[in-house]
């Protein structure tokens, strides 16, 4: 899994580092900045625009960010995670930041605008492979020969776990689907297979992709929270970030 680094630091540091012309750059009276850093999931990855918005409006203080898969994460060796999910025994302080949606989204021209979620589960498990099972056949015209095309994130990324248990009941996809890691990618499959079916957050769908009602007699467990780990409580600038985080929109 690739690594990918940003660091943010509050303008008015950056404006004590530039200093004037024949000036040391930091007077002794210049507080030291106060730099975190954080670990993101690849699910909230973009959360981070927001987090350098916050940290920005901080005064010293600076955010040096990691983008790793769940299992690597460590607050040994970070002062802040960001991630999915609830919150686990071994972690000491949690906070919730806000709420993501999982949404099942379509190409534009599959034949329906909505979907039973015993269909949903049939198409990912195999038991559907065609359009022209799930349309009135007697309405379906050229659609009913066109098969179901599943798109989905790899097999153990955070946001394929979440979905499989929102919709799947846990249950292992028993097809092969074609599988993506990014929005974009995501994007051009759908234009590449405009009868395709795939999940995203509801954040992150883009403006011309349709979602897909799911119809269910049952609660669809779909909502997930967005979790700020932390292994004290949080004091200065950490906790000013928190608190920008939770309020920002």
């Amino acid at each position: 899994m690739r690594r990918v680094l940003w660091f943010f630091l509050g303008l008015s540091f950056l404006t004590g580092l530039m200093g004037c012309e024949g000036e040391s750059p930091i007077s002794q009276d210049t507080p030291a900045p106060e730099i975190v850093g954080l670990q993101v999931t690849p699910a909230v990855e973009h959360w981070l625009p927001i987090v350098a918005e916050c940290a920005g409006g901080i005064p010293n203080f600076g955010v040096y960010t990691q983008v790793l898969p769940q299992s690597d994460l460590s607050l040994a060796e970070s002062d802040l995670i960001l991630r999915l999910g609830e919150r686990l025994e071994s972690e000491p302080f949690v906070a919730i930041m806000g709420v993501e949606e999982i949404v099942i989204i379509a190409g534009e021209d599959v034949p329906v605008l909505s979907l039973s979620l015993d269909n949903l589960r049939a198409i990912y498990t195999g038991k559907l492979t065609l359009w022209g099972e799930v349309v009135d056949v007697a309405n379906g015209g050229s659609v009913i020969g066109q098969p179901i095309h599943p798109l989905s994130y790899p097999e153990g990324h955070e946001v394929e776990i979440q979905f499989r248990r929102a919709y799947l009941a846990d249950e292992l996809m028993q097809v092969n689907p074609q599988e993506f890691l990014t929005v974009p990618f995501l994007e051009d499959l759908l234009v590449r297979y405009p009868y395709a079916i795939s999940y995203l957050l509801r954040s992150q769908v883009p403006e011309d992709v349709r979602v897909i009602e799911i119809v269910s007699d049952e609660t669809i467990a779909n909502q997930q929270y967005v979790l700020a780990v932390t292994d004290q409580e949080p004091t200065g600038g950490l906790k000013q970030l928190l608190l920008c985080l939770q309020n920002a929109e």
